[in-house]
Formats: structure tokens, C-alpha cells, sequence
């Protein structure tokens, strides 16, 4: 199984450029990916704190529509998080998640049966960057590490507007390297991250934390991946842009199944993949990411979509 963890939240996204107006839907890094997961058929399981308001109500429904399990979820009292999104095509997004469900996170607690089958455990965004939540998932983050054979997959994706120490997120994001597995980041992250040339730093942390496998999404010019062997950059597919929401948590959605499907969700096959298998694996994930970017909020594809873009090199 997959165990996604963090924030759920509903988007209200600018309606046709509009400055008055806004059309809502269920949104949240870490729900995108889970969303995504469950429309290409994985056996994902989402992780988080959810309101008992009619927000919350539309979320576990929409979730559950989608082929997400939500029996881990905890639910609250507390308000659901709102974000507002505007100017789609690079979005600003301004938080409204003072004392709301996922924030309040402050404990988990997961089963041995639970534990035995998690494959990977994914973790990103705003829930990494808010208190107490933040702390609450750095814990679960190392607790996966110690007792269970997860990979660990962590996308920052970071929202200046909800740091409110960026020295401390800075030292945070450090915790993110040493026990991530696999790190995504777009590019717009990393340069709230570091100011030296992404090839350089980005191989110096993979030789430091012993990291497998580095993302960098680079919008409508590509991606690269970088391993421990290989430096791989592909172009970004054409596709008539709606908006953007959604897109790097559909592209990290599309690498984890991929690795799901050929029964690569190990450390040890990770590092065997051969060349031909990582650039068909970020060649699908653009795809499912493209795919996103023509649909107006996060509206990933289902696996009938983008099943003819699957392959594998033997």
C-alpha cells in the first residue's frame, strides 16, 4: 500500500481571471497526490486530520469516489483550511488555517498490520511547514524509518506565505534530505532554498544523505532526475495550460506508480533501475502531470487516460 500524510484543504480558485470571483474545490498538496494515486488504481491510503464541517464532508466524498482509503484520517470539529489561488498560470495562494483540522494534527497512530504493508510513505507541503502539524509528521516521518521498511517520498513544495521562520524551515528541510528517500522539488523551491547551481548542490546532497532518488521539476521546460548514477532531463509535454494547480503533486503521483506497478518500491531495485526505466518513469509522470494542467483546479487523470503511456524497459 501507499500511505499518503498532511494537509486537506478546500482551493477557491480565481474564476476565469476573475478578481471577484471564485470556484472552490477540494484541494491540499498531499490530498492532489493521493487523488492522483487512487485514479490510477494504487492502493493508497490518505492520512490526515479532516473536519467534521460540510468542507470536510465533501472531502472524505470526493476522496472516496476516487479509490482513496480515509480510515486512517482523524476527524475534528476544527474548521477546514481554505486557500485562496489567483493569477493561474503562476499561482499565489494566500492560507486561511488558523486552528483548523490539519494543523491540529498532534498524534498518530498506526497498527503493526498497518505498518507490515506500507511500500512508501509520501509527505509535502504546507503540513510540513505549519505547527503543530509539522512536528506531528517529522516524527512520523522518522517513526517509518526506524520500524517499517517504507520508502520515504517528501516534496516540500514550498509556501513562503505560511513560513513564518524561514531559518527554522531551512533547518527543517535538512530533517527532509536525511530521511527522505526519494525528494522532489520544483524549481521554484529550490531557489527558496539555495542560491548555488542546482546541478552541483543537488549532487552534493545525494552524496551527503545518501539520497536515491532527486526530482527537479522545472515547469514547462521539463524535469530532471538525479540518482546516485544518472542525470536525466526530459522536456515538458505541449498541452494547452487551464492552470497549474495540482501539477507537481499529479507528476509525483505518476513516478510512485510507476515504481508501484513494476514492483520497484524498494530501495535496493531503485538503485538498479536501469537508465531506460527512470526516463520512462519521468517520461509517464509528465504525462500524468500534463494531463492535470489541461483541466481547470486539480483534476488529475484515471489510469484509462494515460495507460497507453506506461512502459518499461526489460
Amino acid at each position: 500500500m501507499i500511505f499518503v500524510a498532511g494537509e486537506n484543504l478546500i482551493d477557491s480558485i480565481a474564476y476565469k481571471n476573475s478578481k471577484n470571483i471564485f470556484k472552490t474545490f477540494v484541494g491540499g498538496s498531499t490530498l492532489n497526490t493521493a487523488l492522483a494515486l487512487g485514479r490510477l488504481n494504487s492502493n493508497v491510503h490518505f492520512f490526515s486530520r479532516i473536519s467534521n464541517d460540510f468542507f470536510g464532508k465533501m472531502i472524505v466524498d470526493h476522496l472516496k469516489k476516487n479509490n482513496v482509503n480515509v480510515n486512517l484520517s482523524q476527524r475534528t470539529n476544527d474548521q477546514t483550511t481554505i486557500a485562496f489561488v489567483s493569477n493561474k498560470k503562476k499561482p499565489e495562494f494566500i492560507f486561511y488555517s488558523k486552528d483548523t483540522a490539519f494543523k491540529n494534527m498532534k498524534s498518530f497512530n498506526l497498527s503493526n498490520s498497518i505498518q507490515n504493508k506500507i511500500k512508501l510513505s509520501h509527505f509535502s507541503s504546507i503540513s510540513l511547514a505549519l505547527k503543530p502539524s509539522a512536528n506531528t509528521l517529522l516524527k512520523l516521518i522518522k517513526y517509518l524509518k526506524k520500524n517499517t521498511k517504507s520508502v520515504i517520498s517528501i516534496d516540500p513544495n514550498v509556501r513562503p506565505g505560511v513560513i513564518e521562520n524561514k531559518k527554522w524551515y531551512l533547518k527543517r528541510f535538512k530533517d527532509f534530505l536525511f530521511y527522505g528517500d526519494i525528494i522532489k522539488m520544483s524549481d521554484e523551491d529550490y531557489k527558496y532554498i539555495s542560491k548555488r547551481s542546482y546541478k552541483n548542490q543537488i549532487a552534493s546532497w545525494i552524496k551527503k544523505y545518501n539520497i536515491t532518488l532527486f526530482i527537479l521539476t522545472l515547469g514547462d521546460k521539463g524535469a530532471i532526475l538525479f540518482t546516485k548514477k544518472y542525470y536525466i532531463k526530459i522536456k515538458a509535454k505541449k498541452v494547452y495550460t487551464k492552470d497549474t494547480v495540482g501539477a507537481g503533486d499529479s507528476f509525483i503521483a505518476g513516478v510512485i506508480f510507476y515504481l508501484e506497478k513494476f514492483k520497484k518500491l524498494n530501495l535496493k531495485s531503485m538503485d538498479k533501475l536501469k537508465k531506460e526505466n527512470w526516463i520512462n518513469c519521468i517520461e509517464f509522470a509528465s504525462v500524468v502531470a500534463s494531463k492535470n494542467c489541461s483541466r481547470e483546479g486539480c483534476d488529475p487523470p484515471f489510469i484509462k487516460e494515460v495507460n497507453k503511456f506506461i512502459k518499461f524497459q526489460k
